[in-house]
Parts: structure tokens; C-alpha cells; sequence
């Protein structure tokens, strides 16, 4: 679904979609490969091939099998939240919030991010207050948003149809084919684009494309 003609919200992604972590990401992800005596990933562009949803599928390619993929994914959480605050948002992030806001726009923020872990990302960022609500899972292993972005979409009074989804990810595409939303594609995140639907390589790019659909719903 590509067409933007009546977008009444806006659910984004976090990590990867308004925090720029790849590279924190990155480089935990190496450290924990190097423990389990695997090649790490080259650059930034190696990470963004081979990641995807399931996560099980990801760090099997890297080398990390399933008997260890529980215990590599709690190793890797409690590094990751060491670093938690480091990130920086992507450029025009707070100004895209705000202009989309302008537009009348609801937004909701879901991410496959434990709670207390994405507390502490979102923290130093001054952005919570942009968000009608914040869904976090509470299976890191699973790392699904779906069913919490179905629960919200059930109670907000909206049809899927004016709802865009805007992620990183296989994962972020597949909710809103699953739930007939629509759908745009951030190149900047944790996975390369698959070619498939819009796409943007900047934040700012997308109350252009709201603008340009002409369908702001106030």
C-alpha cells in the first residue's frame, strides 16, 4: 500500500528509524562475535545485508547457532544498555516530529526494545511528549511489535488504511502488510532496502511525501 492520500497517524519505529544506534549496534554486536569466536562484521554496510527479522535468522548468519541465541541475546541487551544515551537522534528528527504534529498528524512510537531499555534511550532526547503512546515488548527473543501495535490500532478509532508505519526493517514492513497499513521504508536504519515500496534516505523526505499525497486528515 503506497498511496498516502489519507494518513491520520503515524506509528514510527525507534532504534534505527529516529535513533541513529547502528553503529553502537554495531560495534556490541562485534564484541559478542569476537567472544564467540567469530569473524566480526566489516563496516556499517555488512551489518545493514545481513540484518533482519527474526532475529534468530540473523544471528545464525553471523555465526551465533540456536543453542546459544537466547544467551547471546541477554548478552548482548544488558551491553547494549551500557551504552544507552550514547545515540544521537538522526538529523531533522525533532523537526520532522513537530512538522508532521503541524499536519495534524497523530504519532505513536513501537519499538522491539525491552521497556526499561528504551526509557533509558529515549531519555536524554526530550521527545516522549511527541507520542500519543510509547509500546515496548516484553519478549526480547521474539522482539515482535506486531501485537502491540494491533492492540493500539484496536483502540485508537482508526482505520489500518490511514495508518503509516514508518521502520527500518523486514519486521516493520510485514506489520503493516499483516495489518493493512501503509508503509515507508527508512534506508538510514538497521536494514538495507529490499527494493519493495517507498523509501527515504532522510527523515525531512516524509511530510513532503504526506504534502505531496495531499491527504492530511485534520
Amino acid at each position: 500500500m503506497d498511496s498516502l492520500s489519507d494518513i491520520r497517524a503515524v506509528c514510527w519505529d525507534w532504534n534505527g528509524t529516529l535513533l541513529d544506534d547502528v553503529e553502537i549496534c554495531l560495534q556490541v554486536m562485534n564484541d559478542l562475535l569476537i567472544e564467540h569466536e567469530e569473524s566480526p562484521l566489516v563496516d556499517a554496510h555488512d551489518y545493514r545485508s545481513l540484518f533482519r527479522f527474526p532475529l534468530k535468522d540473523f544471528y545464525r548468519d553471523v555465526g551465533i547457532g540456536d543453542e546459544h541465541f537466547e544467551a547471546a541475546v541477554t548478552q548482548y541487551l544488558s551491553r547494549l544498555a551500557v551504552h544507552a544515551g550514547e545515540s544521537r537522534l538522526h538529523p531533522y528528527a525533532r523537526q520532522t516530529l513537530g512538522d508532521i504534529a503541524g499536519m495534524g498528524i497523530r504519532q505513536v512510537l513501537a519499538s522491539a526494545t525491552l521497556p526499561d531499555l528504551l526509557e533509558l534511550q529515549m531519555a536524554p532526547h526530550g521527545v516522549s511528549g511527541a507520542f500519543e503512546r510509547i509500546l515496548a515488548i516484553d519478549d526480547p527473543y521474539r522482539a515482535s511489535k506486531r501485537d502491540v501495535i494491533e492492540d493500539w490500532l484496536a483502540g485508537s478509532g482508526l482505520p489500518a488504511a490511514c495508518v503509516l508505519l514508518i521502520g527500518d526493517t523486514n519486521h516493520d514492513r510485514e506489520i503493516a502488510d499483516e495489518l493493512g497499513a501503509h508503509f515507508v521504508h527508512f534506508a538510514a536504519g538497521h536494514q538495507a532496502h529490499g527494493g519493495r515500496g517507498l523509501s527515504i534516505s532522510a527523515l525531512d523526505e516524509l511530510p513532503r511525501l504526506l504534502r505531496t499525497a495531499g491527504g492530511v486528515a485534520q
